[in-house]
């Protein structure tokens, strides 16, 4: 008698999804525009300065300063007070694939600019929310040293597209790529010669 075995295949366990708080479900971050308004989130690690040439108006030239000197690798700020984001928009950071994986910071982490030789970096594990963080870079910071990331780490395509005029020129290829879109009009390279590339980017890389 012959007897046929259907091979079964091995249980795999299930995805684990992303859950993110709630906006109301954490502490609010009302956004400051100047230093009359201004508490800052993490004293003594880092803090926001502003374009008082902007009064009491909103403005892109504002910046985040280090309040002390970080070594290369130091964890800047953990992303504890982050929430789902209800629309992916300028102030969002996208932490997965999905069109709907998207996180505000709610802390003065927004202030931080885009630069093509960045400082730090923004890392997101894939669906380890408890380890996502803002980590300094290899040529660690200064104390009032700008905190800068390079925006395609984490976005593919975004919400508002800009001129950038960082203006970095090293002795690598890390100069300024001008305009700035998302990683979805980058090439691997450009994105791997600027420092981290997060999982999620590479996932929609290798999808492209």
């Amino acid at each position: 008698m012959t007897v046929t075995v259907t091979p079964v295949a091995p249980a795999t366990a299930p995805v684990k999804a992303v859950v993110l708080a709630a906006p109301e479900a954490v502490t609010p971050y009302p956004k400051p525009y100047n230093n009359e308004t201004y508490k800052p989130t993490h004293p003594g690690r880092f803090r926001v300065v502003f374009d008082q040439s902007a009064g009491a108006g909103e403005s892109f030239s504002s910046k985040l300063v280090a309040e002390r000197d970080y070594a290369p690798g130091e964890t800047l700020a953990l992303l504890d007070n982050k929430s789902a984001a209800p629309v992916k928009a300028y102030s969002s950071v996208q932490y997965g694939a999905g069109p709907n994986d998207h996180l505000e910071l709610n802390s003065d982490l927004l202030f931080m600019n885009h630069s093509c030789a960045p400082t730090v970096e923004m890392v997101l594990p894939s669906r380890q929310p408890e380890r996502w963080e803002v980590r300094v870079g290899p040529a660690g910071v200064k104390k009032g040293g700008d905190l800068t990331f390079f925006y395609p780490s984490t976005e593919w395509d975004m919400a508002q597209g800009f001129t950038c005029s960082c203006g970095a020129k090293t002795h690598t290829s890390q100069n300024c790529l001008g305009e700035i879109n998302g990683a979805k009009y980058l090439t691997l390279e450009q994105l791997e010669e600027r420092g981290l590339v997060n999982d999620h980017i590479r996932a929609l890389k290798a999808g492209q």
